[in-house]
């Protein structure tokens, strides 16, 4: 079972920044997600809200912003005053910093409340530019994005993400082309794992932060947890055992 780092090792980290990256690379992860959005001036920046305000000292939404506005902005200072001054990385900063490590990278195209005409294509020119197609996932809530990257680039695996109060389920994802589902972490039980291994999809349920659920889900057969925690995620795994 692998380790994918949830915005980066975030538990301890701002979320979305590199610092967070390079500490998942530390702590043993297997692979980091992360969100993407776009900017006024189309630059694809990595961060998880549609507003600038709970992870920034700035305000407004990323799509009426200009890049040059927001990396100005302190992405770390409201977790604590050591990280101040940490920025908003672009994806392709983010993608540069993948090829130096063994990590795959799990792009989440966050456009399920805004309309970033054209995102997938330009998300897909970039992984490419990088040479990253074998190393990186796209996912997203958006079945129409999924499929559309699908359909564009299909030597890319892509997920569908589900949500706790969804009917969507492994057979449902392979049906609309995907190679794997990325499901709420309540929603995963034997029978839905039965159901994914019948259909070959790569489960890697979010976000599992609890050291019994990463037990119960290594246990069922799941490909990958995406935690917060990834140093103690790969503790457990390695059997170094954590009460």
């Amino acid at each position: 079972m692998e380790i994918w780092a949830h915005r980066g090792a975030s538990a301890f980290f701002p979320e979305n920044t590199m610092l967070a990256f390079e500490e998942a690379w530390r702590s043993g992860a297997d692979a980091i997600e992360i969100d993407v959005q776009r900017t006024r001036d189309g630059e694809l920046v990595v961060i998880h809200d549609e507003t600038l305000n709970r992870t920034t000292n700035g305000r407004g939404y990323v799509y009426s912003s200009s890049y040059s506005w927001i990396k100005t902005l302190d992405a770390g200072g409201n977790i604590h005053p050591r990280f101040r001054g940490e920025k908003i990385p672009t994806l392709r900063e983010v993608l540069d910093y993948i090829q130096s490590t063994g990590m795959r990278l799990n792009i989440e195209i966050k456009n399920e409340q805004v309309n970033y005409a054209g995102i997938e294509m330009q998300v897909i020119r970039t992984v490419e530019q990088f040479k990253l197609i074998d190393r990186v996932v796209i996912s997203s809530f958006n079945h129409h994005t999924v499929q559309l990257v699908k359909n564009s680039a299909p030597q890319l695996e892509t997920a569908l993400l589900t949500g706790a109060f969804t009917h969507y389920s492994p057979i449902y994802a392979r049906h609309i082309g995907m190679i794997g589902i990325h499901p709420a972490k309540r929603t995963v039980n034997s029978v839905y794992m039965q159901e994914a291994l019948l259909y070959q999809m790569k489960v890697r349920p979010y976000t599992v932060n609890e050291p019994n659920m990463i037990r119960v889900f290594q246990a069922l057969g799941v490909d990958a947890v995406i935690t917060d925690h990834p140093k103690m995620a790969r503790k457990i795994i390695n059997n170094n055992d954590i009460s």
